[in-house]
C-alpha cells in the first residue's frame, strides 16, 4: 500500500474558485480547441500528450525542467527568464485550463538535494528558485517521517509553488480570478 501525503492549506494563498474540478476538465470543449496548456516536467517525455479524456489537439505541452517557472519578480530582475512565450500562446489559444504537473518519479528534484559540485552552473537559477522556495517550505512546515515521505512533500509541494509562481504573472492571475482559466496541479504517480 502506498503511503498518502498530507499537505497543508495554510501555506498557500490561491484566488477563491481557481482551481478547476475533473468534471470541468473531462468535459468536452464545445468546438475542437485547444483549450488547455499543460506545463510538465521534461523528464516525462510524451507521458502528458497521452491522456484518455480529450483528443491529444486539445493540450499543449510546454515541458519543463520539474515544471519549474519563475515569478514575475525574477522575470523582471532577469532577462535570461520571460514568459512571453506563455503569455503569447495564452493570447492565441484562450486556455480555458493550466495544468502544473510533477511527478513522483521525478530525478530532477533529488538530483537538487545533492550537494552542488564545485563549478556546477545553476541555469537560470532552477536549484536556488527551488532552495529558497520549495525546499524551505518544507523543511520548516513540515516534519516528514521518512527521506521517501520528504520527497513526496517536495514534490508535491514543487507543483503548488509553480502554480504560485505562475499566478504573480498579470496576464494569468487576471485570467484565473476572472473565470476564464482555472488552475490544476496535478503529480503523477510513476513510481
Amino acid at each position: 500500500m502506498k503511503s498518502r501525503v498530507s499537505l497543508r492549506p495554510d501555506l498557500h494563498e490561491f484566488p477563491k474558485n481557481g482551481f478547476g474540478s475533473l468534471v470541468g476538465l473531462v468535459k468536452p470543449p464545445a468546438s475542437r480547441i485547444r483549450d488547455t496548456l499543460i506545463i510538465a516536467c521534461s523528464e516525462l517525455g510524451a507521458a502528458p500528450d497521452c491522456l484518455s479524456f480529450g483528443d491529444a489537439d486539445r493540450f499543449l505541452v510546454l515541458q519543463h525542467l520539474a515544471a519549474s517557472m519563475p515569478s514575475y519578480q525574477e522575470c523582471e530582475n532577469d532577462e535570461r527568464l520571460s514568459l512571453e512565450e506563455v503569455a503569447r500562446l495564452f493570447d492565441q489559444h484562450q486556455f480555458q485550463h493550466l495544468i502544473v504537473c510533477g511527478h513522483l518519479g521525478c530525478g530532477v528534484i533529488p538530483y537538487w538535494l545533492r550537494p552542488i559540485k564545485s563549478g556546477a552552473d545553476d541555469t537560470n537559477g532552477f536549484r536556488r528558485r527551488f532552495e529558497n522556495g520549495t525546499l524551505r517550505l518544507v523543511d520548516n512546515h513540515y516534519t516528514p517521517k521518512s527521506l521517501s515521505e520528504r520527497r513526496k512533500l517536495l514534490i508535491f509541494e514543487h507543483v503548488l509553488c509553480q502554480i504560485e509562481n505562475l499566478l504573480t504573472h498579470p496576464f494569468l492571475e487576471q485570467r484565473v480570478r476572472s473565470g476564464k482559466t482555472s488552475m490544476y496541479g496535478w503529480v503523477i504517480d510513476d513510481e
